[in-house]
């Protein structure tokens, strides 16, 4: 039996493995990639890279050999029974000017195979038609593995070994880090079809399937991925198995599907028969490694189960692993605590962690269908984190304006970024252990928005005026905890999305008040570890912002409507500005501000928190998205709740009769258009032809005003400034075009 010796061995060559073998070769260390098979080779897949895998392919320049793969510019999942399907369309945001910040659709045949020359031309050594039979230990500690090479029986020692050998990985079996892969094993399916016209830069997704033999839903997805303007990529997927369901006719049935319902695919041919392969869930960072060995990409079961998605996930998990073995310049790679640290800390909430990743899943899946067709706050942001596949920030939510970031208008002395950071990792803690599927929630307020004018950051820029930033992120994630609680509570509604009523529980309902319950717990709970009159304080803010809002719906009743004028006092004390207000409150106490000053600035966050909620508003009616990426049409489901923003209000009593029936309570709706963009265009079009949307941008500006007048009750210093160029940042931007112009 022959040996050989290297730094690390990377057993399989798909997107994970070489992705280790190329970051260990860059950093120079000796490689070897081992491969089953003879490349080049096919392999079941999707082949969708979203936008953060595309980074990842870029950073390793392979870009260029991959010119004929097909540009993909955002998600579209229609979700309902089969035929009866709902659809949204999720967009990715503004290229980058340097290129490549968008998906690509790229046949793993040839994307594997340009990622293991990319690795050669680095320095690996690649070696194809090797078997690996089994690891090698010494003292507890992997040192190799045991190969069989066309050349005979082979020792390949090494530092570190890192496997990347696929959902039923041997060597994560043989090392006991993955003990079973049963229950946790889903399977997907997929062929090409061409003779597919025009078709669009759009990944599709179907769901869910209905079990072919009883008609019960599954949680299973269908998708359409093109290649190419006439071919695609026609799949399906099972996120566990379910007795007497076979996945051919599982697939057969999506097919037939698209043929009865979708015109275009109707004269699609078939190219050959379908191949299917095994998807595993159980992503448990812990479980990633043992001394001297680590698992990458799907051996780590890191699959996104609502989609099955993988390749971005495979490339980050390849590079990480690299980075973590390459800290380890020389001696035994014994302690990889690092690598299963840093997975949780990027992964969690993108991927379902533990051994009841199925079960949460379901449950996602079920409010996820439950709320598809509401616009309600916390559904329309769970629903971005839960669909949105390469970290919910990489499709647009938002564009130029009020609500962007404003770094720039913040003093760098201040040093906001890492507590916001810190802010956001405590917000992900909330939810992360036993709802992972919403990880992703509060990362929308703290990564996209990490420099918003949020709760947080007023919290941090009302202390620093009076002294510096210390201790207090605790307190900034409690105020973010309460507006996504105000979110949820603003969610409840007696009845299922649609308006219509079923015998069946109603998901949307239950999500939003145990959501609400979840991060006003948790918001109090931060508090009540700093100062009891803090504690009291947000408790009264929560209290007041619930109580404006009855207010606002007791208005709504009234027989004599009230004034806009006097909505606008209304909404100055609910819901945003309330918050806002508290926040600004909270930080000052927690900073020894004196009474007059935290006054000053309590007013300072009430009336930016109207001014933003406005600018919200105002986007989204001129023909934008909010920050919750909501169109017009939201304003339409608000106002059958009883409580549409203020702009819509005063726009509807301008129309009057000329609203064409705008809403179901002000008498049915009757939209023309066949799609959704097509129908917020058309509530767009009726409100830009009344004073609406100049008077928001008017009000806003006032309010902005009003808040740089009551700084002159707070200390001068950068955090004065910067609370300043904020409300100037948003008076300048309040425009009534401010949607059209995202």
């Amino acid at each position: 039996m022959s040996e050989s010796e290297f730094d690390a061995v990377v057993v399989g060559a798909g997107p994970a493995g070489a992705a280790a073998a190329f970051h260990l070769a860059r950093r120079g260390r000796r490689v070897a990639l081992l491969e089953r098979s003879a490349f080049p080779r096919d392999k079941s897949c999707g082949d969708a890279v979203n936008r953060a895998g595309v980074e990842l392919l870029r950073e390793m320049d392979v870009l260029g050999d991959l010119t004929g793969a097909f540009g993909i510019g955002g998600l579209e999942v229609s979700m309902g029974p089969a035929g009866q399907r709902s659809t949204r369309a999720f967009r990715y945001g503004r290229e980058d000017p340097a290129g490549g910040r968008y998906g690509i659709v790229v046949p793993r045949a040839l994307l594997d195979h340009v990622l293991v020359r990319r690795a050669v031309a680095e320095g690996a050594v690649f070696r194809q038609r090797v078997q690996v039979r089994g690891l090698v230990r010494e003292d507890g500690v992997v040192r190799g593995v045991e190969a069989v090479t066309p050349d005979g029986r082979e020792i390949v020692r090494a530092r570190v070994v890192v496997a990347a050998d696929g959902s039923t990985s041997k060597l994560a079996r043989q090392s006991g880090l993955v003990e079973t892969t049963r229950g946790r094993l889903g399977y997907a399916m997929r062929t090409y079809f061409s003779g597919v016209p025009a078709l669009e830069d759009t990944l599709s997704f179907h769901m869910p399937l209905d079990n072919p033999a009883t008609h019960s839903r599954l949680p299973a997805y269908g998708w359409v991925i093109p290649l190419g303007p006439d071919r695609a990529n026609v799949g399906a997927g099972v996120a566990e198995k379910h007795p007497g369901v076979r996945l051919d006719d599982l697939f057969e049935r999506f097919v037939a599907e698209l043929r009865a319902t979708v015109p275009w695919f109707a004269a699609a041919r078939q190219e050959g028969p379908p191949k299917g392969a095994p998807l595993f869930f159980g992503f448990t960072p812990d479980r990633s490694w043992s001394p001297g060995l680590v698992l990458v990409g799907d051996a780590a079961g890191m699959i996104n189960p609502g989609t099955g998605e993988g390749i971005s996930f495979a490339l980050e998990s390849g590079k990480i692993a690299a980075e973590v073995i390459a800290a380890r310049p020389a001696g035994p790679v014994d302690d990889l605590s690092e690598y299963a640290a840093t997975l949780t800390r990027r992964f969690s909430g993108h991927l379902e962690t533990g051994r009841h990743a199925v079960n949460r899943h379901r449950l996602a899946w079920r409010v996820l269908e439950d709320t598809f067709d509401s616009d309600r706050p916390v559904f329309a942001l769970t629903r971005r984190a839960m669909l949105a596949p390469d970290h919910t920030a990489g499709f647009e939510t938002t564009a130029p304006g009020a609500l962007d970031d404003i770094r720039h208008c913040l003093d760098p002395r201040l040093r906001l970024a890492a507590p916001l950071v810190e802010v956001g990792e405590i917000l992900a803690d909330t939810v992360r252990k036993d709802w992972p599927f919403l990880d992703r929630l509060p990362a929308l307020l703290s990564e996209e928005y990490l420099m918003a004018p949020r709760p947080a950051l007023l919290v941090l820029l009302a202390a620093a005026a009076y002294q510096p930033v210390r201790g207090l992120t605790a307190l900034a994630a409690a105020t973010d905890l309460a507006a996504l609680a105000a979110l949820a509570q603003a969610s409840v509604d007696a009845a299922p999305a649609g308006g219509t009523r079923r015998a069946r529980q109603n998901w949307g309902t239950m999500f939003a008040v145990l959501t609400t319950d979840l991060f006003l717990a948790r918001a109090l709970e931060l508090c009540a570890t700093q100062d009891v009159r803090i504690t009291a304080q947000l408790a009264r803010a929560i209290e007041e912002a619930s109580n404006g809002r009855m207010a606002e719906l007791t208005a709504a009743r009234a027989a004599e409507p009230a004034t806009s004028r006097a909505w606008l006092e209304l909404s100055s004390r609910s819901g945003t500005a309330a918050l806002c207000a508290a926040a600004c409150e909270v930080g000052a106490t927690a900073a020894g501000a004196p009474g007059p000053a935290a006054t000053a600035l309590g007013e300072y966050g009430r009336v930016m928190g109207a001014a933003a909620q406005l600018a919200d508003d105002l986007r989204r009616l001129s023909g934008g998205l909010d920050r919750l990426g909501r169109d017009a049409l939201a304003d339409l489901e608000e106002l059958d709740a009883g409580l549409p923003s203020l702009p819509f209000r005063l726009a509807l009593s301008e129309l009057g009769g000329a609203a064409g029936g705008l809403g179901g309570a002000a008498g049915g709706l009757r939209l023309e258009g066949s799609s959704r963009p097509e129908r917020a265009a058309e509530v767009t079009v009726l409100v830009g032809r009344t004073t609406a949307l100049k008077q928001t941008a008017a009000w806003i500006q006032e309010l902005c005003r009003d808040a740089q007048q009551a700084l002159s009750g707070v200390a001068e210093g950068p955090a004065r400034t910067s609370l300043h160029a904020i409300a100037d940042h948003l008076l300048r931007t309040a425009r009534p075009d401010l949607g059209a112009r995202s």
